[in-house]
């Protein structure tokens, strides 16, 4: 689907807006013991940059650039981990989850693979925000990199952690068509990228 080379080069081309997102990511992340794990590590630009030990990724070419970033990594997909139960403190699910072909079951999984008190952090481009809208446009008009994505709204990422975590914390940035890269407290209706925090709720 993406091509590692272009997706990897990505980064360093829109370094501002990578950068923002790490800083909306990182004290939800950095609070966090280790081991912890990225599900859709890809190339690794955020477990390096914000000390996750593990990832698992479908695609063998991206994982490749993870392990050169001192990532461990797995081949394999986020609805079966290949991972004991309680085994992590935190999950990183960093702009992936348009991609997963079951996101529930995605959720569910790292809900087993969290240790008590461990949380999920997940970062995402709401569904119509300007990011949003111009990916699900691009898809439409035939590029393959968004042809199958499902971008997700804030109420249906609540409802994707329902009875399985508790939301503790929202972050946004990337704010209005501007694109402003301030980060905020809180959920912004103009954010193209929020972080959420979400505590596992025990014996579920």
């Amino acid at each position: 689907m993406f091509n590692p080379e272009e997706y990897d080069s990505w980064y360093e081309r829109h370094k501002d807006i990578y950068m923002a997102e790490v800083e909306a990511l990182r004290p939800l992340v950095e609070k966090y013991p280790h081991p912890r794990l990225e599900i859709g590590v890809g190339t690794g630009r955020f477990a390096s940059i914000l000390e996750i030990d593990y990832g698992i990724d479908p695609d063998e070419n991206m994982l490749s650039y993870a392990q050169r970033r001192g990532i461990k990594v797995k081949k394999g997909v986020g609805e079966n981990l290949p991972f004991n139960a309680s085994n992590f403190y935190l999950v990183l699910i960093a702009t992936t989850l348009p991609f997963f072909t079951n996101a529930r079951r995605v959720v569910e999984e790292a809900h087993r693979v969290l240790r008590d008190n461990g949380a999920v952090v997940i970062g995402f481009i709401p569904r119509d925000s300007y990011y949003g809208k111009k990916y699900a446009e691009m898809g439409k008009k035939g590029d393959e990199r968004f042809q199958n994505a499902h971008f997700y709204t804030m109420e249906e990422v609540e409802e994707l952690l329902e009875d399985l975590f508790y939301i503790v914390r929202v972050r946004s940035t990337l704010l209005g068509e501007e694109i402003k890269l301030n980060v905020v407290d809180g959920y912004r209706d103009d954010a193209s990228f929020v972080a959420l925090e979400g505590v596992k709720i025990q014996n579920v």
